[in-house]
């Protein structure tokens, strides 16, 4: 049975990710089943975790939204707030984020703001979410403009993950948290991108998920208010956030859309390699979309400038690096 720990160090407060079979049946292990606890869920995850969760907890109450992409928005950020408040939310209070990475930014960037902040806890259900949203305190909500254009850095006092909960996953699911995990093999270790290649991770998936967080801890650690090192955990973001945006978050999952902006920012010589553990996870490798038109997207992206845009080459994979461009140049 897999059991792992690490730490993230941060500015604002260090904080332990917890990796164990089997860990949901046993939270009272890891939190103080006693605090006054919202959990915050979509309406989705809550019906499978939310009452195994809310039975071991003594004071809590459940806040529900509708599953989606769509539901991190200024709509579901104000009405979830006015709840937390005319339900007397304290400053002793903890928000637990139970689900997947919409969960996790918008209970976060909700933490991050009510009463100026307060705790909040990350029990991640996705993939995607186990190894990538939930860790490093990058919390926020969309507009129709752009994703993740309002937002913080508010890193949480705990990460929970229980590696089982994937079973529940559809394929595309699953297959969408790989896309982040070819990602960390992309920019930082090609022995993790020949695994993904080579290997079914599936029946071993606690360790890789591991072996990806522990990319991250480096990156979160060494930059974590996202100024230089961080940034190469963007590689495939500039144009994945541009093509969620070009089909307004329906046509795509995030993975799904990172993915094909990795194939737009490798070197020739590589991309048939990833072309090849991507479509090996049924994850989409062509479309139809113009650059032209996914460029106006990237004129929003937030880490755009008025002298170009600080994007990930990948030439030799496991070794990414970080260049300026102006984006007529992309």
């Amino acid at each position: 049975m897999i059991k792992l720990k690490l730490t993230i160090k941060s500015t604002r407060r260090n904080y332990d990710i917890y990796i164990k079979d089997y860990l949901l049946d046993n939270i009272e292990n890891y939190l103080d089943v006693n605090r006054n606890y919202v959990i915050i869920s979509d309406d989705n995850v809550s019906k499978l975790y939310a009452n195994k969760l809310s039975r071991k907890l003594t004071n809590n109450y459940l806040i529900e939204f509708p599953e989606g992409e769509v539901s991190k928005s200024l709509f579901q950020y104000e009405r979830i707030a006015k709840i937390l408040l005319e339900n007397g939310i304290k400053k002793d209070s903890v928000i637990i984020a139970l689900g997947g990475g919409v969960t996790g930014d918008l209970a976060g960037f909700l933490a991050s703001t009510i009463l100026r902040g307060i705790e909040y806890i990350q029990i991640p259900t996705t993939l995607l979410s186990q190894i990538d949203s939930s860790i490093g305190g990058k919390v926020g909500i969309n507009t129709d403009i752009a994703k993740n254009c309002i937002g913080s850095i508010y890193p949480p006092s705990l990460v929970l993950i229980d590696p089982k909960v994937l079973d529940t996953l559809s394929a595309r699911q699953f297959n969408n948290g790989i896309a982040e995990m070819i990602k960390y093999g992309m920019i930082k270790s090609r022995h993790l991108f020949d695994d993904l290649k080579t290997l079914d991770i599936k029946d071993n998936i606690g360790y890789y998920i591991y072996q990806s967080l522990l990319i991250k801890k480096e990156l979160v650690e060494k930059d974590e208010f996202d100024e230089k090192d961080r940034h190469l955990l963007n590689f495939g973001h500039t144009f994945g956030h541009a093509y969620e945006a070009f089909y307004k978050y329906s046509k795509y999952l995030h993975g799904e859309a990172v993915g094909l902006g990795m194939l737009l920012m490798v070197d020739k010589e590589i991309k048939n390699d990833l072309k090849e553990v991507l479509s090996k996870y049924s994850l989409p490798t062509e479309d139809q979309a113009s650059k032209v038109d996914l460029l106006e997207f990237v004129k929003l992206d937030k880490k755009a400038q008025a002298n170009g845009i600080s994007v990930v080459m990948v030439d030799k994979i496991g070794e990414a690096y970080i260049i300026k461009k102006q984006i007529e140049e992309l």
